[in-house]
């Protein structure tokens, strides 16, 4: 039986027509560019000023999720417990040799002398000075010089026997020996606290040249900053440069047109000054992470230009006047780039989602970015290319791809079952390894070795056999509550039960204070012994306070209404996640012990470990929520549903498959990998995007899936080839950051963005033409 005439299966006329939306779009681009291209260029240099105003935020604290209620006891911590900012210096001697000889000791003597050419340095604590608050002696009571070889060996073993120097200022085979250096930087500001850094860095490199048969390392919170802020500047001054001439020489290269380089570098600064000017403008600062944002804005412009000028010079190579290929360009893309760019934006944007400061403005800037480069595709582009690329400059662009398209185009014919079975069982082999995958990472991973400081913790790790420290308080709720002997009581036995577990090192607290003033008092190891009454216990503060070593002040121990106790844990070398079991196992025990107290937890690094878990729910959510809101611009963008949610298919697998494939041979992730699984939808459906609309146009109009799907892979594919190759080129430039996710994640997005590439020419045509057969070719059209 006929099928009857309808609006729904008669073809429809053609949607780039000149009575079209996105006809009159591309006449009104057209007849104002001119006023479109100054207003373009004079608002991205007014927008540039704001450059100047950005700043760097190189602290981890950047880093931490907000969304942790660890978060307000670690600032309840820090206030009733403040530590000044240190700079720790480590002097190994060669292995199975120990730090006790003169020419050693001359090396921490030598910094002794030269510690105040230290800006902001106060005060100085090494072996040389060390002051047993134990037997009330000092370890060297005259100058290191004097002592022969068999006396250096018997205050070795006297050191090693003290608890307090084996756990503050030497290791227990005294192979190590630490020198702190304490700073007055409650006040400082950031200059100050970098020329700290900076000068701890020549300080550590005179002594290493002068004392050369010792491994000397320096670290401290100044040294996280100084670090961090030279990976920052190395990543955006080293890696960008590089990123836009690659991607501008690679775009010469494909189009075999110098010109066509010139205007999309034009357009990729204007677009880096808009961003970044507008970023200034409202106080932005870079982090870690937001570091690396303009490579991904110059990778993400560079690819969305390519489109325009690609069918432009189609246009001219049918031998189309400037002007009248630049139309057929515009009417061409309006609709996949406007698309392309909205889903892009909506990817990097769900990471606002996070609580990780880090990571939202990573999405933020990039956002922006993107913002931008769509703003000036339009208002920049076709002047630019109207005046530079003219009909007959270079040489088509298109021998060479577009053979390569017919000849995907052949295969997906000839190959279609193959090539859907093949894909199908491909995709279901990586999803099924994604529960490979755990959200586990390394902590040193985030800091950047800029300054060395891997080298320190590396060293230190392996000969202290220490791993993170943990600081906690209990909170007895009363004054004095601290000091009550049934509490003190309580927290010895939680002590005693931490004292037994393989993974913790030691711990300090003040019931560890006091047992050893007993146990001076009495003149006799068998006393170390809690006192059970609360006059002996105030007369043994009393008596502390005033021979007391200011490493070790009793302000460490109790709040100054003594109703807080401090309590470190150390605990031996540990992945983030048994750290966090450790954690539960320690709130579990408090719990039992305490029924009546509350355990502050203020340890930055147990909130950097908790991070992992909250920021993997929050990245997933956002995830979730950019499938959604991308799905829904599709199918509004695309005019209809059923092409909108069959978009899915394409937009998930990539990242799905190299995620599974990820966990067979890596195995962890950890949050700033798992972002990619947030940003890589948006990095992917541009060539999903193109290919349907492309395809769909074809549908409406009336012609069969083959020739629809052989239109859209000819028109579409070469564009989408150069792009995935100037993704991939951009993308990994990524591996030569200065820290190390940025490399992993290059590791990751590179074949990311390839396998979409294959997916959208070979395994999304074999799609359509099974989904899309039983429907007439104007359903197809209307969803």
């Amino acid at each position: 039986m006929p099928i009857r005439s309808g609006p729904l299966n008669r073809p429809r006329q053609p949607e780039h027509g000149p009575d079209s939306m996105t006809g009159r779009i591309a006449s009104f681009c057209l007849s104002r560019r001119d006023a479109l291209f100054w207003v373009g260029v004079i608002a991205s240099l007014l927008l540039a000023t704001g450059v100047f105003r950005l700043g760097f935020d190189s602290s981890l604290d950047s880093l931490l999720t907000r969304s942790d209620p660890y978060l307000d006891e670690l600032d309840l911590l820090e206030a009733e417990f403040p530590q000044s900012t240190e700079i720790v210096f480590a002097f190994l001697a060669p292995e199975g040799e120990s730090v006790f000889t003169r020419d050693r000791l001359q090396a921490i003597e030598a910094l002794r002398e030269r510690y105040l050419e230290i800006p902001l340095a106060g005060r100085h604590s090494s072996l040389l000075d060390y002051y047993s608050p134990r037997n009330l002696r000092r370890l060297f009571a005259r100058d290191f010089r004097e002592y022969g070889e068999a006396e250096l060996a018997g205050l070795m073993q006297t050191a090693q026997a003290d608890e307090l120097l084996t756990g503050n200022l030497l290791s227990n085979d005294a192979s190590l020996a630490f020198t702190r250096i304490r700073l007055n930087a409650e006040f400082a500001d950031e200059a100050q606290r970098l020329d700290a850094a900076r000068e701890a860095l020549r300080v550590r490199d005179a002594l290493r040249e002068e004392f050369p048969e010792l491994y000397i390392h320096v670290s401290g919170e100044v040294l996280v900053e100084f670090s961090s802020r030279q990976s920052m500047l190395e990543d955006l001054g080293g890696l960008l440069p590089f990123v836009i001439l690659a991607c501008i020489l690679a775009i010469c290269g494909f189009f075999r047109s110098v010109r066509a380089g010139f205007a999309i570098l034009a357009h990729t600064l204007l677009t880096l000054l808009c961003a970044l000017g507008t970023l200034g403008l409202s106080g932005f600062s870079f982090n870690t992470v937001t570091a690396i944002a303009p490579v991904i804005i110059v990778v993400v412009c560079v690819a969305s230009s390519v489109h325009v000028i690609s069918i432009y010079r189609q246009g001219l190579l049918r031998g189309m006047p400037e002007a009248e290929a630049m139309r057929f360009s515009l009417m061409q893309n309006i609709r996949p780039v406007t698309l392309a760019a909205l889903t892009t934006a909506i990817g990097f944007a769900s990471l606002n989602l996070s609580s990780s400061p880090a990571i939202s403005d990573f999405g933020s800037t990039v956002a922006v970015g993107i913002v931008f480069s769509w703003l000036l595709t339009a208002a920049l582009l076709p002047n630019l290319l109207i005046r530079l690329i003219k009909a007959g400059n270079g040489s088509t662009d298109g021998d060479l791809l577009h053979r390569a398209m017919d000849r995907v185009i052949a295969i997906g014919r000839r190959r279609d079952r193959q090539l859907f079975w093949f894909c199908s069982a491909f995709a279901a082999v990586g999803i099924s390894m994604l529960p490979l995958n755990e959200t586990d990472f390394n902590r040193l991973d985030f800091i950047s070795d800029a300054a060395g400081l891997r080298d320190y913790f590396d060293a230190v790790g392996e000969r202290l056999d220490r791993g993170p420290s943990i600081s906690y308080a209990v909170d007895a709720g009363a004054r004095d509550g601290a000091i009550d002997p049934a509490f003190l009581a309580r927290m010895e036995a939680l002590l005693d039960w931490l004292g037994e577990r393989d993974e913790i090192e030691s711990t300090a607290s003040v019931v560890e204070l006091l047992k050893t003033v007993n146990e001076m008092r009495y003149d006799d190891p068998n006393a170390y012994l809690l006192p059970d009454d609360s006059e002996t216990i105030e007369n043994y503060l009393r008596a502390y306070r005033f021979v007391q070593n200011l490493d070790f002040p009793l302000s460490n121990f109790l709040s100054v209404d003594r109703s807080i106790a401090a309590l470190t844990v150390n605990a031996r070398p540990m992945s983030n996640q048994e750290l966090i079991d450790l954690n539960d196992l320690i709130d579990a025990r408090f719990e039992a012990t305490f029924p009546n107290a509350d355990l502050v937890h203020g340890s930055g690094l147990l909130v950097f470990a908790r991070m992992d878990e909250r920021v993997t729910v929050e990245l997933l959510q956002g995830y979730s929520l950019s499938l959604a809101l991308i799905t829904l611009t599709l199918v509004f963008g695309l005019g209809s549903v059923y092409f909108g949610i069959l978009s899915i298919i394409p937009n998930l697998l990539p990242a799905a498959i190299v995620f599974g494939f990820w966990g067979l041979l890596v195995g962890t992730l950890d949050p700033f990998v798992m972002m990619l699984f947030s940003i890589s939808i948006g990095l992917v459906v541009d060539d999903t995007v193109h290919v349907l609309t492309h395809y769909l146009a074809k549908r409406r109009e009336g012609e069969d899936i083959q020739t629809a799907v052989a239109h859209a892979i000819r028109t579409a594919g070469p564009a989408l080839t150069i792009t995935t190759l100037v993704l991939t080129l951009g993308t990994t430039f990524l591996m030569a950051a200065s820290t190390f996710y940025f490399q992993q994640a290059a590791r990751l997005l590179v074949p990311i963005v390839v396998l979409a590439l294959l997916l959208d020419v070979f395994y999304l045509p074999a799609i359509l033409r099974r989904f899309d057969k039983l429907r007439s070719p104007a359903r197809a059209g209307c969803g």
